[in-house]
């Protein structure tokens, strides 16, 4: 038995780690992640760590597609040219390597457990093995729970892309803000394939930082979210893995099984 509980309104990926990505008509999921979604991402050379916005915020400054990336000062690198290592390295002022995932050794990215002080500790998160995703092949955000903060919190910018998900949906029946984390645990059809949620989505500084078109620094979304979501303090969105590959298209409804 299923129960339609939302729709798909949004598709996103990103070809590009950190970078920031497309708005797309359907996604394509294996059962590693969406095809095209991170499918690139930059290795520093000296550590041999994932480099991602979370500790170097001028990646979210570039904007990718599947064969070109545009920086923020205007140059366009062809992601498959001999010298796009080259040109990344020096427009970030350190050796990189641009690196498609799968094809170099299992790496991690650094993240700070306080996100609002870049100036924090530092610890290493393994990347899940062959891609440069965070933790879970799809992340899953309701549309309701972005309304709902927005209201509570007019003062501050809940614009979607701040968190980067590869899934939008609206809601059925009017769920309250974080309501979805009632699906922990079960599993969800949507188009062809089959999706198990897994958790609720923890936030690092990406959300905070600035980004083109006038998305501004906003330390001011940590304590937010922790004072929203008592029972996921710091919390927003549903990771999930795809049990079942297939197409999920914007129009597709969400079935609740089970």
């Amino acid at each position: 038995m299923t129960d339609v509980v939302a729709t798909v309104t949004s598709c996103f990926r990103a070809p590009v780690k950190s970078m920031q990505g497309l708005e797309v008509d359907s996604l394509e999921f294996t059962v590693d992640a969406a095809v095209g979604d991170r499918t690139w991402g930059l290795i520093d050379r000296d550590s041999g760590k994932l480099m991602t916005a979370k500790r170097y915020s001028r990646l979210l400054t570039a904007s990718a597609d599947d064969n070109t990336i545009t920086l923020d000062d205007g140059r366009q690198v062809d992601i498959g040219a001999p010298d796009a290592s080259r040109v990344l390295s020096d427009w970030l002022g350190r050796p990189v390597e641009l690196c498609r995932a799968g094809e170099v050794p299992d790496t991690g990215y650094e993240m700070t457990f306080d996100p609002p002080d870049d100036d924090a500790e530092y610890f290493e998160i393994p990347t899940p093995p062959g891609t440069f995703l965070d933790l879970a092949a799809v992340h899953l955000i309701s549309s309701a729970t972005l309304a709902g903060c927005a209201e509570a919190r007019p003062d501050l910018n809940w614009d979607v892309r701040r968190f980067r998900p590869n899934l939008v949906v609206d809601v059925a029946d009017h769920i309250e803000p974080f309501g979805e984390q009632a699906w922990l645990n079960r599993r969800l059809r949507v188009g062809t394939a089959v999706l198990s949620v897994g958790s609720p989505t923890v936030r690092c500084a990406m959300p905070l930082r600035a980004q083109p078109d006038g998305l501004a620094r906003q330390p001011g979304l940590f304590a937010a979210m922790n004072e929203l979501n008592p029972d996921h303090p710091n919390h927003l969105g549903l990771y999930l893995q795809v049990v079942n590959p297939g197409t999920i298209a914007v129009g597709d409804r969400v079935h609740l099984e089970g």
